[in-house]
């Protein structure tokens, strides 16, 4: 830290930390924000005056088609070379 600087850590909020635009709010991701899930993403909204601070997609959404693709492709994959070791096993 140089001379120039006076803040100390305690100071500087984490990187986590999200703010509201409108009443200066502050706090970490996982906080007081009120979280709102809706249709494949999260919404976050400042506790004191309801503004929407940020939006994020939903990755972990087992609904979303791309669950699914991704399951099917991997079980396709899976199938394929099964079928391919028991043909090199089988045939004469």
């Amino acid at each position: 830290m140089s001379l120039t600087d006076s803040r100390t850590e305690h100071d500087v909020p984490a990187k986590a930390t999200l703010f509201c635009p409108d009443c200066g709010h502050q706090s970490r991701y996982d906080g007081d924000w009120a979280v709102v899930e809706r249709c494949g993403s999260t919404h976050y909204r400042c506790p004191d005056c309801h503004t929407q601070i940020t939006t994020r997609p939903r990755h972990t959404d087992s609904g979303s088609p791309r669950f699914f693709d991704t399951y099917w492709q991997a079980w396709n994959h899976g199938i394929r070379v099964w079928h391919g070791l028991l043909q090199r096993l089988l045939s004469p």
